[in-house]
């Protein structure tokens, strides 16, 4: 009877040390998994700004990078749009997408017609079909505006856009070429023009004072004053927000490979002979010299490429060319977003610009 007494206790020892064991392996159990739960939703929560999970979806904060591949997003895109408007400030690709469209749609438009609104009426009744894609230069933030606020589904929006030191270089060394070759705003008065400015060239150079072309660049017109911070502004963020657009901003580098989607889809038979290109820099065949009124011409006369390297960085806030500038973070951080996608082509949506 003792053994057996003996032996009941220690079955019922070991059975108590069992379900304590059990117990606690529960509690492990379940203190385990709550800890991956919390340390999922830490890691969700906490993703930065812009991340990108293992799909490759990125945060509604960011916008999207599209790729200009055949079968890809942009080309899908281009395909769903009815009507595709391709817009630029000055030096941004416009010239060579202003030839293209017009040969794909075989016919042209007046000249910038998306900043001359005293002409759209004659062109929305001058033929029962409208052209399907226009490209225009945008001179003014109202001319970006109209386009904003009349969004649709089955509209497309592409700008073309240039980083505004590297666009402005460009535009000062387009306006010496045309004061030089006395065309452009410059083509009608070639004697004032000439005083103006002591312009002296031959076949392969040209001289132009300084001190008359500098007043020139300050006065903010023609390229370098149709300018990214004119198109992009606060009103500008504030109404890609409110009304969420389709709109895409390409790279002017990347015109190339735009005109070629875009040709897939309205003009197949111009693909072999894409790209187009107009208004290059390695078609200027001048070289543009700047000298100090007054002095030596041998000894006191530059190179503009060499003088827009050296005065680059100092040139626009002397000469105030962007006093009109506003919300240029909201323009910057668009910028890092662009040129960090593959094909430098961004679909910026109203929470992308909300930062």
């Amino acid at each position: 009877i003792t053994k057996l007494s003996h032996f009941d206790s220690a079955w019922k020892l070991a059975a108590g040390t069992i379900v304590v064991l059990m117990v606690s392996l529960s509690m492990m159990l379940q203190s385990l998994s709550l800890g991956f739960d919390k340390t999922k939703d830490v890691q969700i929560k906490d993703a930065p700004v812009g991340f990108v999970d293992a799909n490759g979806s990125s945060s509604d904060s960011s916008g999207q990078c599209l790729d200009l591949d055949s079968n890809q997003e942009m080309d899908s895109l281009v395909a769903n749009a009815r009507q595709i408007f391709i817009t630029m400030p000055a030096k941004a690709g416009g010239t060579s997408m202003k030839d293209f469209t017009k040969l794909c749609m075989k016919r042209a438009v007046h000249d910038n017609i998306l900043s001359e609104e005293g002409l759209w009426k004659d062109y929305l009744v001058d033929s029962l079909h409208v052209q399907s894609i226009i490209a225009s230069h945008l001179y003014r933030e109202a001319d970006f505006l109209r386009l904003v606020k009349s969004p649709s589904r089955e509209t497309l929006m592409i700008h073309t856009h240039r980083e505004e030191r590297s666009r402005v270089a460009s535009a000062v060394k387009q306006i010496a070429q045309s004061i030089c070759g006395f065309t452009g705003q410059y083509s009608n008065q070639k004697q004032t023009v000439a005083t103006k400015f002591n312009v002296r060239k031959n076949n392969t150079h040209c001289i132009l004072d300084e001190r008359s072309f500098v007043n020139e660049i300050a006065a903010n017109s023609a390229e370098v004053g149709i300018s990214t911070h004119r198109l992009l502004t606060c009103q500008s963020y504030k109404a890609i927000q409110e009304n969420a657009p389709q709109l895409v901003f390409l790279h002017y580098k990347q015109v190339d490979k735009l005109q070629k989607l875009l040709a897939k889809h309205h003009c197949p038979e111009m693909l072999d002979e894409l790209p187009m290109r107009a208004n290059m820099a390695e078609d200027k065949s001048l070289k543009v010299l700047l000298h100090k009124k007054g002095t030596d011409e041998a000894r006191n006369s530059v190179d503009l490429e060499e003088w827009l390297h050296a005065k680059g960085p100092a040139m626009e806030w002397t000469l105030k060319l962007r006093r009109d500038a506003s919300c240029q973070a909201k323009t910057f951080h668009m910028e890092d977003e662009l040129f960090a996608c593959p094909d430098e082509t961004l679909r910026v949506t109203p929470a992308s610009i909300d930062r």
